[in-house]
């Protein structure tokens, strides 16, 4: 009898303590398992199809090669990014959600369009710009830049420019002309595309343009490109001036950059951050990658360390919030937020 209590005490023992033991050890293999664990979430604050989409949807499936895990991508457009950028700094901050952006969420306070800005986020990687260029419908009567910008200063308010919406890349740089005596009739379209197939139709007489929307136009003859928004000449575009020779003044603002980067939520573990940008530099790398940049006619922009980055934005958003704030195009003043004139 007494060796049967015995042998059940024993039962027990072991049996208690490989259930009791169970837990720890699938504890110590997750931890060795590590970020990431689980599938991640990348947020493109835009339309599927948009430029910036396009981009993601190229770049995403190399970096879920790189970092052995799914990731899928969720489009929360509208509000000139806000809406998905508020989305993604909605979840947690532990690197399952990472945002595609674009430029905008510099100017979301000022616009009034949300509280959010960049500093809530970290930076990983600056990855690509579209090369921005002014362009002009098949029959136009302007066959430089220079004599576009000739018309424009004896005909204020008369040569109309259309562009997408209010804080995206287009308004800006129409800001901009008018911040160097250009007078001229901005006419919003609600996208990019609208945008420029009324300057195709002749609806307006010049736009900014993305090269890699209008390039295929360009080939056909269905439009003219008359400059480069550079200071330099284009490796790409040979041929084609920047728009400072034309406008040397623009110069103090160039190169104005409305690129694509990768960002997390402010918080995120510094060693999920590391695996991340372990993973980014590799697809970034990625010769498919490589292959979609030159096809694109994109310039590279991921060589720029975490301060550069940061330093480019405060550039930036100090030169597009007053542009916006100087037109009437935004009622608070950018000075609300801390942020001086630029003055280079």
């Amino acid at each position: 009898m007494k060796k049967r209590i015995i042998l059940i005490m024993i039962i027990s023992i072991i049996t208690t303590s490989i259930i009791g033991c169970t837990p720890a050890q699938n504890n110590e293999e997750s931890a060795k398992e590590g970020y990431p664990s689980k599938g991640i979430t990348m947020v493109v604050p835009w339309s599927v199809g948009g430029i910036t989409d396009r981009a993601a949807r190229v770049f995403t499936p190399i970096l879920e090669e790189h970092l052995g895990q799914s990731i899928t991508i969720v489009n929360k457009e509208g509000a000139s990014g806000a809406i998905g950028t508020e989305y993604a700094y909605d979840q947690p901050s532990d690197g399952y959600t990472i945002l595609f952006s674009a430029e905008t969420p510099s100017l979301f306070k000022v616009m009034g369009i949300s509280d959010l800005g960049f500093e809530d986020f970290d930076y990983l990687k600056m990855l690509v710009q579209d090369l921005k260029l002014v362009v002009v419908p098949k029959d136009s009567k302007y066959e430089t830049f220079d004599q576009l910008v000739t018309d424009i200063k004896a005909n204020p308010g008369k040569i109309k420019m259309s562009y997408s919406g209010p804080g995206a890349s287009g308004h800006l740089q129409g800001l901009l002309l008018k911040e160097l005596g250009l007078d001229v009739a901005m006419t919003p379209y609600g996208g990019g595309n609208p945008s420029m197939l009324a300057t195709i139709s002749g609806e307006v007489d010049f736009t900014f343009g993305n090269y890699g929307t209008v390039k295929d136009y360009l080939e056909v003859g269905d439009l003219r490109a008359l400059a480069t928004f550079t200071k330099e000449q284009s490796e790409i575009l040979k041929d084609i001036p920047p728009m400072t020779d034309a406008l040397p003044e623009s110069e103090k603002y160039l190169p104005l950059y409305f690129p694509n980067l990768l960002l997390v939520k402010k918080g995120t573990p510094e060693d999920v951050k590391a695996t991340l940008m372990e993973a980014i530099e590799k697809a970034v790398q990625d010769p498919k990658w490589e292959e979609f940049i030159k096809t694109q006619s994109y310039t590279r922009l991921d060589d720029l360390t975490e301060e550069e980055i940061a330093d480019y934005w405060d550039k930036y958003t100090s030169i597009t919030s007053w542009l916006l704030y100087d037109a009437g195009a935004v009622e608070k003043s950018p000075e609300e937020f801390g942020i001086e004139r630029y003055d280079q």
